[in-house]
């Protein structure tokens, strides 16, 4: 028993330091904010300024075919959209929209310039 101990300890922490990194990676989840904006189809949209309501049926078509989607916000942002993991439900409702004035609940996030929001709920305004 003496002789398990020293190695039962040493696979313990190894254990929980492994544990410890993949939080630390993860990180804790940023509380969901509320945007205002049009939901663009980021094709058109980056390629030649594709929005507004003579675009509408442009950006359905587009997010049909499977173009990504994103917000233009009232904050003057633009964020790409995303589905959430468990629940993608809210994100097939913001695609469906496509083109359309809406205001979207989600949980942000942001890296390397790019603005993310991963769609909770979806009000078509």
């Amino acid at each position: 028993m003496r002789r398990l101990a020293p190695i039962l300890v040493v696979v313990a922490m190894s254990l929980l330091f492994d544990a410890s990194i993949t939080l630390r990676a993860h990180g804790a989840a940023a509380p969901d904010i509320t945007v205002g904006g049009e939901i663009l189809d980021l094709a058109c949209y980056v390629a030649h300024g594709g929005k507004g309501p003579d675009h509408q049926k442009c950006a359905l078509k587009c997010a049909e075919q499977g173009q990504p989607i994103g917000l233009l916000g009232s904050d003057g942002k633009v964020y790409v959209l995303f589905a959430d993991h468990a629940d993608g439900s809210a994100y097939g409702k913001a695609r469906a929209l496509a083109g359309s004035k809406v205001e979207i609940k989600g949980e942000p996030a942001s890296k390397d310039g790019i603005n993310g929001l991963t769609v909770h709920d979806v009000k078509k305004l």
